[in-house]
């Protein structure tokens, strides 16, 4: 777990997107997804921890592919809340179908980088900054690609993820105590479209 206020590839970049029809063509399947977190604290004090559930439209799936990667994305707009996973698409096979672990700086022979972003409150007017979560603070658990339509660009799953021993997510500024404690995510998307980006 880091705190940064450097950009991650797409991680920062504008949501919304939205995949185009001709008429003669029907509706694609509108994308939906949910989790849930769970903060769980180590020490004794009060709370001892939060649960949260996120389901559509509250939050928006989509997967974002270049030449180099494949990343399927459930985020929490006006980007709050995100999470990533990143395949390299030399290592994804034609027919993605299939459970996968996660990469951490112990181990990066799994296929897929996990990142967790969470947006705090500015310290400073005109400031951003936030916790980014990713292979350092050794997520355990799989990624799953249920079906892939390549037809229709969507692809559908599910996720569980687990990162232990790290700062508090909801530490909004350095006044914040710091508290340690374990983040468990569990979630699924279905029909999240498939966009060429640069």
């Amino acid at each position: 777990m880091k705190t940064t206020t450097a950009r991650l590839p797409y991680l920062g970049l504008a949501l919304g997107l939205l995949a185009g029809c001709s008429r003669d063509e029907a509706p694609a399947p509108a994308a939906e997804a949910t989790y849930s977190r769970t903060v769980t604290y180590l020490d004794a004090t009060s709370p001892s921890r939060f649960d949260s559930i996120f389901k559509s439209p509250v939050l928006e799936p989509f997967v974002w592919q270049n030449a180099n990667d494949f990343t399927v994305f459930v985020t929490r707009p006006p980007d709050h809340e995100t999470l990533a996973f990143s395949f390299a698409r030399a290592k994804l096979p034609a027919n993605p179908v299939g459970t996968y672990r996660f990469k951490t700086v112990l181990n990066a022979t799994p296929d897929v980088d996990f990142a967790y972003r969470i947006v705090y409150d500015r310290r400073r007017p005109g400031s951003t900054s936030w916790w980014v979560y990713d292979g350092s603070s050794i997520p355990t658990g799989s990624f799953t690609i249920t079906a892939y339509d390549a037809a229709h660009r969507l692809v559908s799953g599910r996720f569980e993820v687990n990162i232990s021993d790290v700062s508090d997510p909801f530490a909004l500024s350095n006044t914040s105590p710091n508290r340690r404690c374990r983040i468990n995510f569990e979630g699924t998307f279905t029909n999240a479209p498939v966009q060429d980006v640069q």
